[in-house]
């Protein structure tokens, strides 16, 4: 895992791009592009027609940004954040992560520090010359949640920026109610200040910035494994995805396989969250949390319009059945 181009173009785009072909993430139907086209202003785009089945992207294990890949890297660190497990969590926090294990897209593991631990070895990384330090520096966010946690305000007490966060989500979501807004702000905020208190003296790196931002790229590969992955994360979330994900062991890599015919040109999407009940209705709490989580706003009209999770999972799974064929 290392590179071997040295990066001067200053069009991000390419740059990161040919940093996916370096470290050997092999895109033959997908690109990174910055432009009105995509819903986020930023996504990946099909360079070729696509058809039902075929891989667009694959990522090789060995890429991804887990707490047993960057232990490998990062030895010290990882031996100061292991001493670090030890330390009792506080009731309240368990309690936050019985409620996210209900709502949350990424898996919660036993002694939950994925979260932490991603966050030092992504700052341990960009500090040095490890390869993804290239593609961390492309890692941005820009909704209420960043800018209330950028700026640092919801520090202070009684300022108004937790209710102007809820009121410009509001804006974005007038469909989810603001005391849910404000619920899942609030959880969000006590775990963020858990995080700063607990490695408050250490030598292990925080940043309240880097850690809402990477949580929010983040993906949950199973039970107890949490990871980032490139390209992966560059993919923006639609309710009615054209790109399945999953894991092939012969080669150990994740792979992204169109769901329906693609055309070039056309945006790629993954389905984040499924914010629709076990009846097919719209779920506020599930809203509420994709709303704060990734700055995505959802609707009950939308909802409407989604594929069944059931469905998708269907369609999916039968897909990639045929493509592993």
């Amino acid at each position: 895992f290392s590179l071997a181009t040295s990066f001067q173009n200053n069009n991000n785009d390419a740059i990161f791009n040919a940093w996916c072909s370096d470290v050997g993430i092999a895109c033959p139907g997908a690109e990174v592009r910055t432009t009105p086209r995509s819903v986020a202003g930023r996504g990946v785009f099909s360079k070729k027609d696509l058809s039902k089945g075929e891989c667009a992207i694959s990522v090789p294990l060995y890429t991804a940004l887990t707490q047993v890949n960057a232990a490998k890297f990062f030895p010290d660190l990882a031996d100061e954040l292991i001493a670090r497990r030890t330390e009792k969590r506080s009731r309240l926090s368990r309690i936050r992560d019985r409620i996210r294990r209900r709502s949350a897209r990424v898996e919660v593991t036993a002694d939950d520090v994925w979260q932490a631990e991603l966050t030092a070895y992504a700052l341990e990384a960009s500090a040095g010359e490890h390869p993804w330090s290239t593609w961390i520096s492309q890692w941005k966010r820009d909704d209420p949640w960043q800018k209330l946690v950028d700026e640092s305000t919801w520090m202070q007490e009684a300022d108004g920026s937790i209710d102007v966060a809820v009121s410009d989500f509001s804006k974005m979501a007038p469909d989810v109610p603001g005391y849910k807004t404000g619920a899942a702000i609030g959880m969000r905020l006590q775990e963020l200040d858990e995080y700063l208190e607990k490695y408050e003296n250490s030598k292990v790196p925080t940043s309240a910035s880097m850690y809402s931002t990477l949580i929010s790229r983040a993906i949950g590969l199973s039970d107890c494994v949490t990871a980032i992955l490139p390209m992966h994360d560059m993919i923006n979330h639609s309710s009615n995805p054209n790109l399945g994900f999953t894991f092939f062991e012969d080669d150990e890599s994740f792979k992204m396989i169109a769901l329906e015919d693609i055309s070039k040109d056309q945006e790629l999407f993954l389905s984040y969250k499924d914010v629709n009940d076990s009846e097919g209705e719209w779920d506020e709490d599930k809203a509420a949390w994709l709303l704060v989580q990734w700055g995505i706003p959802s609707s009950p009209v939308e909802a409407s319009s989604t594929s069944s999770s059931v469905a998708l999972k269907i369609l999916r799974d039968e897909v990639i059945t045929q493509s592993r064929t």
